[in-house]
């Protein structure tokens, strides 16, 4: 008499960001009965994105940032496909790749972030140095910073003075007064009124007190229309000089989900409800920079939540393939936002109140180091 046997519900995790190392933490442990796990990056360490300011700065190396993720994979019991996603078939269950056949799958999450917005004004995509994908960011700060040594006269712009940008600024500060450049110059620009947009007023007036004490500079009210290889564009008629343009303009999604079927927001995001499942298909899972949570319009895109969603998303993608009921992912109204100076200080801030010292720098360092560790 012929034996019956169960198909395996093969998931498929598609990135390597901060939601998915987790799932990939917990089923190394204990591995859900009845699935088979598939794991699609376009490469196998992942960059923990709180701590490149630290890197650029000096204060971490290259390996204390980074996570394995296909070590982890197959810890998991996952297989491992190093490839470049290019597409998703919602209907047909397909997710396509480059230079490989696509993969099926009964139930697939994307943790795969976003892009930086702004690449398609003239001349940015070819001149400027974009911080996502992230990975080729922190590849080539090495070289900005070799490349700054060798000049007698250096100029760096950072475009974009959210968090990250701010961050940036600072750390490009640091690092060069730790290598002795005194006559690199430090540019922070934004497009808006003030610097860290969002953040609470006490906030911009530390950062601007000590860009004033540190020698960045910084333009609000200032938007670049074109870049070229030795100065930008301004939209006041200004030529401004530049010898390297590092790019952190905001957040854009990523073009694979474009043809997709699935539902986005204006901006391109998948949009998600509470149980982290995209809206009109059950089957798929989205969390981090690439998602929108429709019953929370406006949530800041910050790693943050992406790291929050991961123990939803682990047990939600049990729940899947056993058939049990999902859970919801709450975001926390406020949470704690430490921004890196990149000299052993920082500010830190919640709920209004905003704090700086070097106090707040080792509490970010601990914070930091101690989520990394969790996947060593």
């Amino acid at each position: 008499m012929a034996q019956h046997l169960e198909v395996p519900h093969h998931v498929v995790l598609v990135g390597g960001g901060h939601s998915h190392v987790e799932v990939l933490r917990r089923w190394a442990r204990v591995p859900p009965p009845g699935a088979r796990l598939t794991v699609v990056a376009d490469r196998a360490r992942s960059v923990y994105s709180g701590m490149v300011p630290g890197f650029v700065a000096g204060q971490y190396r290259l390996d204390e940032i980074e996570i394995d993720v296909e070590r982890m994979a197959r810890r998991a019991g996952a297989e491992w496909v190093e490839a470049r996603v290019t597409g998703l078939d919602a209907g047909a269950r397909l997710i396509r790749l480059h230079g490989a056949p696509p993969i099926a799958y009964a139930t697939a999450s994307f943790d795969v972030g976003s892009t930086v917005s702004g690449l398609d004004r003239p001349g940015v995509r070819q001149h400027a140095l974009p911080t996502r994908p992230i990975a080729e960011f922190v590849e080539r700060v090495d070289a900005l910073i070799e490349r700054a040594r060798q000049r007698p006269l250096f100029r760096l712009v950072v475009v974009g003075a959210g968090a990250g940008g701010v961050e940036l600024a600072f750390a490009f500060r640091s690092r060069f007064d730790r290598l002795g450049q005194p006559r690199v110059s430090v540019l922070l620009l934004d497009q808006g009124p003030r610097v860290l947009p969002g953040y609470p007023g006490c906030a911009a007036l530390r950062i601007e007190r000590n860009a004033h004490s540190r020698g960045v500079g910084i333009r609000c009210d200032a938007s670049v229309i074109e870049a070229h290889a030795d100065h930008l564009a301004m939209d006041n008629g200004e030529a401004l000089a530049c010898d390297t343009l590092v790019w952190v303009a905001g957040s854009a999604s990523l073009p694979l989900f474009d043809d997709s079927g699935l539902e986005h927001d204006a901006q391109g995001y998948i949009n998600v409800r509470a149980t982290l499942q995209a809206v009109g298909h059950d089957d798929i899972f989205a969390t981090g920079d690439c998602a929108n949570l429709v019953n929370h319009p406006g949530l800041a895109k910050a790693g943050v939540y992406a790291v929050r969603q991961g123990p939803v998303l682990a047990r939600n993608l049990e729940a899947r393939v056993s058939g049990r009921p999902q859970r919801e992912f709450r975001p926390q109204r406020d949470f704690l936002s430490i921004l890196n100076l990149g000299d052993g200080h920082a500010i830190a801030v919640k709920w209004g109140i905003c704090a700086h010292g070097a106090w707040t720098w080792r509490l970010k360092d601990a914070i930091d180091r101690g989520f990394v560790g969790r996947f060593r």
